[in-house]
């Protein structure tokens, strides 16, 4: 007498929770990735556009006239969308003005005043 054995194999199921696990998982580790990325996103400080300006380049002028006193060097950044007089002061911040209000002009001709080397781009 031989005797058969069966042995039934089953499909895995659908609600099986390792597969549930590996979904989560995934999910999890995006939320994460998406989270990181805004976050770094929105901590960057804005810093006022004609205080500290980019590197090259300024995005608007300073409105006020600025005292002779404060105003230690000046660059120029004329190739620009904007063209602009840097000005620094003894604080070391740039203040971008137009170039072509008298007061600029005066302060540019003041022989005490140095010219600071323009940046590079970067």
């Amino acid at each position: 007498m031989t005797r058969k054995e069966t042995v039934s194999v089953q499909p895995p199921k659908p609600n099986c929770p390792t597969e549930r696990m590996k979904v989560s998982v995934a999910a999890l580790s995006l939320l994460i990735l998406i989270l990181t990325i805004t976050s770094a996103v929105h901590s960057q400080p804005k810093i006022p556009e004609s205080v500290n300006p980019p590197p090259t380049c300024c995005l608007k002028y300073h409105e006020k006239v600025l005292p002779r006193k404060m105003v230690v060097r000046y660059r120029k950044a004329l190739n620009c969308y904007l063209p602009a007089i840097i000005f620094i002061t003894r604080r070391k911040r740039e203040i971008c003005t137009n170039p072509n209000d008298e007061w600029v002009q005066e302060y540019i001709k003041d022989p005490r005043l140095p010219l600071h080397p323009s940046r590079k781009l970067v």
